[in-house]
């Protein structure tokens, strides 16, 4: 393979009708490839490939502070061609939508929409300045997942747990749980059993568990698919954590067996200890488009 391209700083210029242009610039070295993870591009070159998308899928390490950078890019670039587009996000769950949207109209303040809607602890760092990207541009906000406590009944009584869940609270989880028997369950119950696992996660019941994250794919899915049927003039961006979007499995293939004829972009943004030895081998398929960057999550 080729010596890899380091992009130091990367300067796209994206025009939004015939005369408008901006500008955006990432400060610090990216790779990007090809699912091969053999073909490189630069920034813009990856934008442009994410044309004609119905929806575009970033998967992340959630600790990882280059990663949110990177998003951000992705997103205002996207929107500076596009501006249809709607925002996704894994960390907020279906029951605080009404926060959400109330933050995102003016209607709340932030302390109030902060106070009911359970953000994770990392959220004014990583997450906030999406919210705010999309609160100052008028764009719509998807709390896609599942809430955390429907998870935990399935983690501990497996799908079955379902049936103890009132009638008037499904409306927050995914109407059909699919725990597939695929490559998918594999790569679960392999991380899940590993060695380095805290004890009380080796007590639980891996199959268990796969059901709980099958809930949370699951649940993602119908809301993305729900809302590109009502809305099929919209992109959506998403921002998950890589697991549950790499190889295309997990949300990804959710989304794909309930509308198969959506165009899907998958992005994997991979944290590594050194751009000038990675193991690109090692990485193949993670998505349609690999974004490696020196990140202090290097795994």
């Amino acid at each position: 393979m080729k010596r890899a391209l380091i992009i130091s700083v990367i300067a796209i210029v994206i025009f939004a009708g015939c005369t408008k242009k901006q500008t955006v610039t990432l400060d610090f070295p990216v790779i990007i490839t090809d699912s091969s993870a053999e073909k490189q591009m630069t920034f813009d070159e990856l934008i442009e490939n994410l044309k004609g998308s119905n929806l575009i899928s970033v998967g992340e390490i959630h600790t990882d502070s280059l990663t949110h950078v990177i998003e951000k890019k992705i997103l205002k670039s996207v929107y500076s061609g596009n501006s249809n587009i709607t925002v996704a996000l894994e960390m907020f769950e279906r029951d605080v939508q009404k926060y959400l949207d109330d933050y995102l109209a003016g209607k709340i303040d932030e302390a109030t929409f902060l106070k009911n809607s359970r953000p994770w602890n990392n959220y004014k760092t990583a997450y906030r300045p999406l919210i705010e990207f999309a609160k100052n541009n008028n764009l719509a906000v998807l709390a896609m997942n599942v809430p955390r406590r429907y998870a935990a009944i399935v983690a501990r009584k497996g799908g079955e747990g379902l049936s103890t869940i009132p009638d008037s609270e499904k409306i927050w989880i995914a109407k059909n749980l699919k725990a597939l028997d695929d490559e998918y369950r594999k790569r679960f119950v392999e991380l899940m059993t590993g060695g380095d696992k805290p004890m009380p996660m080796k007590h639980m019941n891996p199959q268990k568990m796969y059901e709980a994250q099958c809930l949370k794919d699951d649940t993602m899915a119908e809301s993305i698919v729900s809302y590109l049927t009502e809305h099929p003039e919209k992109t959506v961006f998403t921002c998950e954590g890589s697991f549950h979007s790499n190889y295309r499995l997990g949300f990804i293939k959710k989304v794909l067996l309930l509308k198969p004829e959506l165009k899907v972009s998958v992005i994997s943004v991979v944290p590594v200890k050194d751009l000038q030895n990675i193991k690109f081998e090692e990485h193949k398929g993670l998505g349609d488009f690999i974004i490696f960057v020196k990140g202090e999550s290097a795994r």
